[in-house]
């Protein structure tokens, strides 16, 4: 078979997929994951004006949640590396390093809070 000929019915069989989808998942295939951080802040957390969280609240919350089983359990070095980026995509809210606990100042997030009642996972809207 020439490269052409090769070529040619790849092109015809992408076509085909795109038409008719499969019903079964391709060997190899994996659902594309959520992002467990992105999954938080959307599931777990609130904008709320006049609220701050530090970056060990919200980890130590996170671990909580993990814990159950509902999120994959994360380092605290990986969580707090997307937590920036999550933070400023879904609350549009940036790490702060003036957030007072106690006499301490301590980094984390203003404008941002803890909900009372999680959003149901079903009706999340993940634009990832």
């Amino acid at each position: 078979m020439t490269k052409y000929e090769h070529d040619l019915i790849r092109q015809t069989l992408n076509i085909l997929h795109r038409l008719v989808p499969c019903d079964e998942p391709h060997a190899g295939y994996s659902e594309p994951r959520r992002d467990p951080v992105v999954v938080f802040a959307k599931h777990y957390l609130q904008r709320s004006p006049a609220s701050d969280l530090s970056t060990a609240e919200l980890y130590q919350f996170y671990r909580e949640i993990a814990a159950t089983g509902e999120l994959e359990p994360l380092a605290e070095a990986q969580f707090l590396r997307k937590l920036t980026g999550v933070m400023a995509a879904v609350f549009d809210a940036r790490k702060s390093h003036a957030i007072r606990r106690g006499d301490k100042t301590v980094r984390g997030f203003r404008g941002v809070s803890i909900r009372e009642q999680a959003v149901p996972v079903e009706h999340l809207v993940l634009d990832e």
